[in-house]
């Protein structure tokens, strides 16, 4: 780096309210020089592998009707795969690193970058004998759950084209949706595997907090980023979660995870063999029904919930108090976390988890240069996010982190003496494109709870209404999938 003048540093002391002296201004003009000097050894030093991109082939799809596909690939599995994912074809959330492809998060910001590397769970799919076919179309850096606001238009919703997919993983949902693939990949920082897997009538898991590693995929909010699923059927779904799941050396989140009480990990697909009924009881979530769930939504699923207790499953009702307050809280978290994010140029404090050095670079350069290009409602949501870290010095951030764990608590004791808790994925059906991008419609009211707390979440097809798909979401204690998804198991055999 170069020696910083005078005129900069008074810039830089003036932006971080740390003012230099006149008197002081040459002392620590070399001080800083010296700083700097010292750390030029860094730049010698390799900071990512890559890998090898002779195998690998890309193009644009022939044929895209959902607009959910954003390329064509193939991508082998490793040579030494363990062969527990044989002949499964995987589609990727294009906000995940695979190395050689385009990776352009839904945005005209990001176009022609290409990552050297792989994402960590791109290796461990591989490893396991998957074959990645495809990569997804997203909102803009997953920015947002209505499914509107990607750089190549809405993605469509397969029951009825002139409704959205839902956000920001729409694309993962509907190639699963339409078997263009066995499984796919997407990210839910408030609900944005659940919602779009709802939408289409497909099962979409988020896991707890740091159970699949990030290392690799873009980030949007760094303490609710998820990894998560979508597949046909639970069994699926346990199936690659236990090739996924496990803590990562290059990623803290799941390291902190693993060193949590209660971390559990692994046989998840022993777990889905269903379990004689009176092994299960639900908690219905009172306040998953209540203002904003439209009627019609809300009789259905209390009617298949019904269906359950006549079947046998012992049925509570649970509440937990400050469920409303969920929304300002995730806000609070997401917007600050994100509009720190762009201030720093993508630079990853809190992470290390990064796709490699290059992608941190591209995404500096061109969030300065190409900004203009960001959709509207992306621009919207960071100034809103700056407002607060700017005006706010974020003090209310550490009042949503405080507010995060009464949620918890709340959820750990309405958890309490029963397996999951059970409520609507969406609180209406999937709506029109034209209308979709209201802020009327609260895409999250009833998934956000999950990613706020760290727990584990799953949407399951159940039925229709006026025939779109409506989800029966299931919520579990963090770390307890295989409790979650032996409850899915058994629920999924009696909405079959």
């Amino acid at each position: 780096m170069d020696d910083l003048s005078a005129a900069e540093l008074e810039e830089l002391s003036d932006a971080i309210g740390l003012p230099v002296k006149d008197g002081e201004m040459a002392e620590v003009r070399a001080t800083v020089a010296t700083f700097h000097e010292e750390l030029d050894a860094v730049d010698e030093l390799p900071t990512s592998g890559s890998v090898s991109l002779s195998e690998r082939r890309w193009r644009p799809p022939d044929s895209n009707p959902y607009n959910a596909i954003s390329r064509r690939c193939h991508v082998p599995p490793a040579t030494d795969h363990s062969g527990d994912l044989s002949g499964i074809e995987v589609g990727l959330k294009e906000i995940i690193a695979v190395g050689g492809l385009p990776m352009e998060c839904g945005s005209a910001t990001m176009a022609g970058y290409v990552p050297r590397t792989d994402a960590t769970v791109v290796e461990r799919l591989r490893e396991a004998g998957g074959t990645i076919t495809t990569t997804l179309a997203l909102d803009e850096f997953a920015g947002s759950a209505s499914g509107t606001t990607g750089v190549d238009g809405p993605v469509r919703n397969p029951h009825d084209p002139e409704r959205t997919a839902g956000g920001s993983s729409g694309g993962s949902a509907v190639a699963v949706a339409i078997d263009d693939v066995d499984v796919a990949l997407g990210t839910d920082t408030g609900g944005s595997v659940r919602i779009p897997a709802s939408f289409c009538g497909i099962v979409g898991l988020k896991p707890s907090y740091g159970l699949i590693p990030l290392t690799g995929v873009g980030e949007n909010t760094y303490t609710l980023d998820h990894v998560g699923t979508f597949a046909e059927t639970v069994s699926t779904t346990a199936r690659i979660l236990d090739v996924l799941a496990g803590a990562d050396d290059a990623d803290p989140a799941s390291l902190q995870a693993a060193g949590r009480a209660g971390y559990r990990i692994g046989d998840y697909e022993s777990a889905v063999e269903a379990e004689s009924v009176e092994n299960v009881t639900v908690g219905v979530l009172k306040e998953g029904f209540g203002d904003g769930v439209s009627s019609v939504v809300a009789e259905h699923t209390l009617g298949t919930i019904d269906e359950l207790e006549a079947d046998g499953v012992t049925v509570e009702s649970v509440s937990v108090d400050h469920f409303s307050a969920g929304k300002a809280v995730k806000n609070l978290l997401s917007l600050t976390e994100l509009a720190t994010l762009w201030r720093d140029g993508g630079v990853p404090y809190r992470r290390a988890s990064v796709v490699d050095d290059g992608y941190q670079a591209a995404f500096a350069a061109r969030s300065r240069a190409l900004g203009r290009k960001l959709s509207t409602w992306y621009k919207s949501k960071l100034l809103a996010g700056a407002a607060l870290v700017e005006r706010d010095y974020g003090l209310r951030y550490g009042r949503a982190q405080a507010a995060r764990d009464l949620l918890a608590r709340e959820l750990d004791d309405a958890l309490d003496g029963v397996d999951c808790l059970v409520l609507p994925t969406m609180p209406e059906t999937a709506p029109r494109i034209a209308d979709a991008p209201s802020p009327d419609f609260d895409y999250a009211r009833n998934t956000r709870l999950a990613n706020i707390t760290r727990a584990p979440a799953l949407t399951l097809p159940n039925g229709t209404v006026d025939d779109l798909p409506v989800g029966l979401q299931l919520l579990a204690g963090e770390f307890e999938e295989r409790t979650l998804l032996r409850v899915a198991s058994y629920v999924e055999s009696r909405l079959a």
